[in-house]
């Protein structure tokens, strides 16, 4: 027998996760380059929205910015891009994996550096490659 659960990540959701993963959970692997925080602020100026992390969902989300995600120990290789056309796909399949722990963390607003590192990773390149 199979059955299909299915739940609702709200914007709230991907809101907190972005946030506790720029702000420290995922600090060792991520850069925002010069031209990544540029695309998150022609989108969402500071006048909008002072805080980095709050704006670079609303860039993706409400302006369809396409923001490139770095590697911080190579700060000119993108490891991928936090993306309208990819953030679903990606959660979709950090739902169907063995990390759905994270998810179900932040669904159940019990995440934290961890879980948020884990989802940040799915949204970004579509599996966990660091820790």
């Amino acid at each position: 027998m199979e059955i299909l659960i299915k739940k609702v990540v709200s914007r709230e959701i991907l809101e907190n996760i972005c946030i506790t993963a720029l702000e420290g959970g995922s600090n060792y692997w991520y850069y925002l380059s010069e031209g990544a925080i540029r695309i998150i602020r022609n989108a969402v100026p500071k006048s909008e929205e002072p805080y980095l992390a709050n704006a670079i969902l609303k860039a993706v989300l409400d302006h369809n910015a396409k923001v490139p995600i770095s590697d911080a120990e190579d700060e000119d290789e993108v490891l991928g891009y936090l993306s309208n056309e990819t953030l679903q796909e990606r959660i979709q399949k950090l739902a169907n994996s063995d990390d759905i722990w994270a998810l179900e963390n932040e669904i159940n607003n019990s995440g934290d550096a961890s879980s948020s590192d884990v989802v940040f990773q799915y949204m970004v390149m579509g599996e966990v490659v660091f820790g």
